[in-house]
């Protein structure tokens, strides 16, 4: 069965489709912040993913602020 959400720390990330040129691409639900990323194989759709999320705690700590999901 396919997932239909990518998971990572507490976070989750939609799977989309452009069937224009059948690259991935999502965004991390759930947070105040557009946050994408995309990918060509679903294995580089994750790993963008998994960046993404490790930017966002990053940055939510470099502004003094406690990430919104728990590690």
């Amino acid at each position: 069965m396919a997932q239909k959400t990518l998971m990572h720390k507490g976070y989750h990330g939609t799977i989309e489709v452009n069937t224009k040129n059948y690259s991935l691409f999502g965004k991390i639900l759930f947070i105040d912040e557009q946050l994408d990323y995309s990918g060509q194989s679903f294995a580089e759709l994750d790993e963008k993913f998994r960046k993404a999320v490790e930017n966002h705690i990053e940055s939510c700590r470099n502004r003094g602020e406690d990430p919104p999901f728990s590690e």
